[in-house]
């Protein structure tokens, strides 16, 4: 496991707000393991390469630092408002309907102290070539018709980038995982000691995350046990219940997650869920690019819905 002393800073890449990790590069680390540790996820890595300006498939230096950006629960203090907090942390108080939604708000609802906002990241993408938003909104959200919120966003009119054009994409669905952190308390600011604390962020010391990551382990291990079991019972709807629990409560590991949807997939083919196995084969993945099943043990039907995720990786 890939642990390295990682220290918290409050970086003004575009956002004086935005928070990150910054990480010591160990001997064979690549942005992609790096993204598989912090994210849970090695497909994410997009967001590594591009912040920190890496090229792809080319190593990284031992000692080398990379900042590894994360979306954040911030709790209000009395007297804030949304456009006060888009304007701290998303550059402008216009866009306050945004930082509402991300949230789950409406954009007339008004704060209450100690109230948690999700706070997400600002991603800057630039553009190497000529490039639609329908197609950065495919990359980062995997959802090509999210253009118009990233047209919004960036109060603009035409959804054509030139090249070498940037864009603000904001990233409220990837975060660091919790057993990596280590929260610490912002001292409050002079007045403001009756205020709730601002949390910040810092890695867990090596220990501490090994014993998060061991315990972690066999906690979403018994769950995975149980689906399993459910599965080989033949109480194929039980499956996804137990596992989207586990999804909800854990923040599992990528081998973890490969796992969890794998049995997702398998299950949901049972069920006549063909076009969610495929969807859940296509999380397996995202986190193992080379997944194969045995043709000797796996029904056809499974391995066709694996096929299908791997001819159509996603929207």
């Amino acid at each position: 496991m890939r642990i390295a002393v990682a220290a918290v800073l409050l970086l003004a890449a575009t956002n004086a707000s935005a928070k990150v990790v910054v990480y010591a590069a160990k001997p064979g680390d690549t942005p992609e393991s790096i993204a598989a540790d912090y994210y849970g996820n090695r497909s994410q890595a997009v967001f590594i390469l591009e912040s920190n300006g890496l090229e792809r498939d080319k190593p990284l230096k031992p000692g080398q630092k990379v900042r590894i950006p994360t979306a954040y629960r911030y709790k209000v203090h009395k007297g804030e408002t949304l456009e006060g907090l888009a304007q701290k942390f998303l550059d402008d108080k216009r866009r306050a309907p945004f930082l509402a939604a991300f949230s789950g708000m409406r954009s007339n609802d008004k704060l209450r102290e100690g109230q948690d906002l999700l706070v997400p990241f600002q991603h800057v993408h630039r553009t190497e070539v000529p490039e639609s938003l329908q197609s950065v909104a495919r990359t980062f959200y995997g959802d090509a018709s999210k253009s118009k919120l990233l047209m919004d966003y960036n109060f603009r009119s035409a959804p054509m980038l030139a090249k070498g054009e940037k864009v603000l994409v904001p990233i409220s669905h990837v975060k660091i995982r919790a057993v990596r952190l280590l929260p610490v308390a912002e001292k409050a600011p002079p007045g403001k000691a009756k205020e709730v604390p601002v949390p910040t962020l810092a890695a867990a010391p090596t220990k501490e995350a090994l014993k998060r990551e061991a315990e972690l382990a066999e906690r979403v291990g018994k769950q995975l046990a149980i689906a399993e079991k459910a599965y080989k019972d033949g109480s194929y709807s039980d499956v996804p219940a137990v596992l989207d629990k586990v999804l909800t409560v854990e923040e599992p590991s990528e081998a973890q997650l490969a796992e969890l949807f794998r049995l997702k997939a398998f299950a949901y083919v049972a069920l006549g869920l063909d076009d969610l196995a495929v969807n859940a084969f296509r999380e397996v993945l995202a986190r193992k690019p080379d997944a194969s099943l045995d043709e000797a043990t796996v029904s056809p039907k499974i391995r066709a819905a694996l096929d299908r995720a791997k001819k159509t990786p996603g929207p």
